[in-house]
C-alpha cells in the first residue's frame, strides 16, 4: 500500500504516529509522512519513505494570527491536492493536531479514504471535523465515538515498540535502571511525571509533602522539566528520601519499568502507558487541558479501579500522602489496580490499526 500520515506538532500526536508508521513500514508499505515545520516533527523527524514539512501553526486567536494561521492551512491543502495526485495514495492516516488538519482536507476534496486516530476520550477539533469525511475512527478511548461522525473502532492508542517490549521485561530493565541512577532495588520506586516540560504545580505539591515521607521505605524518580530540578534535589535530601531529579528522560518506558507506582499528569499517552505496565497511580490532570480531556483520560482508569484521580484543585498535601501510601504500600489497593488495568485496553492497538487498514485494503481489491 501507499500510505500518507499526518500527525505531530506534540508528542501526544507524533508518538502515535511514529508507533503505527513503524509497524506499516516493516510490514513493506510505501509512507508519505506531513508535517509542520515548527512541531515536534521539524526537531525529531519521521521514520517515512518521503517527508514534507509545511510552514504552519496551531490555530490560536483571532485577528492578524487567527488568519494567518488560516492561510497556512490553506497554502499547504492546496499543494498537497497536486502531491496526492502525484503518490496516488491508497489511504491517509490522520492523528489530530494542527499538523492533521490540511492534509484531512487535500483527502476529503480529492476523494482519497482517510483513516482517524484519535488519542483522548475526548477529541480535538481537527478530529471531530475530518470525521465527518472518514472511513473510520481508531480510538485510544471508547467513550470518544460519541463526538465523531463515522464508523470507531476502540483500539487503544498504538504504542511504541520499546514501551511494548519493557513491559515485557520489566525485572531486567529495573535492575539495570536503578543501579544507573544510583537508587537501591529494596525499596519502593515512585515515578513523579509533569509531562515533557515538567509540572510546576506539581512539583510545589511534592516540596510540601516531602517532610511527610520522611523515613517511609521508598525512594523517587522525579521528571521535573529543565531549570526546575535545583529545588527538588534539596527537598529530597533535606527530608532523606533517596531520589534521582532529572529534567527529562528520553527512554521514559525504562523509568515505568523501574517503578512500583507514578504521579503523573493524564494526558492520552501517559494513562495509555502506565495502564500497559500495570502501575498503580495518581492522576493530576492538567486543569486547563481543552474541554477537560486529560479528567476524562484518568476518569475511564479510576471508574474501572485503575487508579486514583484527582482533580489539581482538590488535592491537599494528606490526600496526596494518603494516595501515595495507598498506591505503594497497600497490597490490597495495589493489587486491586493491577488486576484493572489489566486488559483494560487492547493488547496491541498499533498492530490492531495496521491490521484493520490492511483488511479494508484486501476489500477494496
Amino acid at each position: 500500500m501507499r500510505v500518507v500520515i499526518a500527525g505531530g506538532g506534540t508528542g501526544g500526536h507524533y508518538f502515535p504516529a511514529l508507533a503505527v508508521a513503524e509497524e506499516l513500514r516493516k510490514r513493506g508499505h510505501e509512507l508519505l509522512f506531513v508535517g509542520s515545520k515548527g512541531g515536534i516533527e521539524g526537531r525529531l523527524g519521521f521514520p517515512a519513505d518521503r517527508s514534507l514539512l509545511f510552514d504552519y501553526t496551531s490555530f490560536r486567536g483571532k485577528g492578524v494570527r487567527g488568519v494567518s494561521a488560516l492561510l497556512g492551512y490553506g497554502r499547504a491543502a492546496v499543494e498537497l491536492l497536486g502531491i496526492l495526485k502525484e503518490f496516488k495514495p491508497d489511504c491517509a492516516v490522520i492523528f489530530g493536531g494542527y499538523s492533521s488538519l490540511p492534509l484531512g482536507v487535500a483527502c476529503a476534496l480529492k476523494g482519497v479514504p482517510l483513516f482517524i486516530q484519535e488519542q483522548n476520550s475526548v477529541p480535538g477539533k481537527t478530529n471531530r471535523f475530518l470525521s465527518r469525511f472518514a472511513v473510520k475512527a481508531f480510538l485510544g478511548f471508547p467513550q470518544a465515538e460519541r463526538y465523531l461522525r463515522c464508523e470507531c473502532l476502540f483500539t487503544g492508542n498504538p504504542l511504541r515498540r520499546e514501551v511494548l517490549e519493557a513491559a515485557e521485561r520489566r525485572d531486567e530493565l529495573r535492575r539495570r535502571v536503578l543501579a544507573e541512577l544510583s537508587l537501591e532495588e529494596g525499596r519502593k520506586t515512585l515515578l513523579i511525571l509533569g509531562g515533557s516540560q515538567g509540572a510546576l504545580s506539581i512539583n510545589r505539591l511534592v516540596e510540601k509533602a516531602a517532610p511527610g515521607l520522611k523515613g517511609k521505605p521508598l525512594q523517587v524518580i522525579h521528571l521535573t522539566g529543565y531549570g526546575k530540578e535545583g529545588r527538588l534535589r534539596e527537598v529530597y535530601a533535606g527530608s532523606r528520601i533517596p531520589a534521582a531529579v532529572i529534567p527529562f528522560y528520553g527512554k521514559i518506558w525504562e523509568l515505568y519499568a523501574a517503578s512500583d507506582g507514578v504521579v503523573s499528569r493524564a494526558g492520552a499517552l501517559a494513562v495509555s502507558e502506565i495502564a500497559a505496565f500495570r502501575l498503580p497511580s495518581i492522576l493530576i490532570p492538567y486543569p486547563y487541558a481543552a474541554d477537560e480531556h486529560q479528567y476524562f483520560n484518568g476518569k475511564f482508569l479510576a471508574d474501572r479501579g485503575g487508579a486514583l484521580l484527582f482533580r489539581e484543585s482538590e488535592l491537599s498535601v494528606e490526600l496526596f500522602l494518603q494516595g501515595i501510601e495507598r498506591i505503594l504500600f497497600d497490597i490490597m489497593e495495589r493489587r486491586k489496580m493491577e488486576e484493572a488495568l489489566s486488559g483494560l485496553f487492547p493488547p496491541d492497538g498499533t498492530s490492531l490499526i495496521v491490521r484493520e487498514i490492511e483488511e479494508w485494503r484486501k476489500r477494496r481489491s
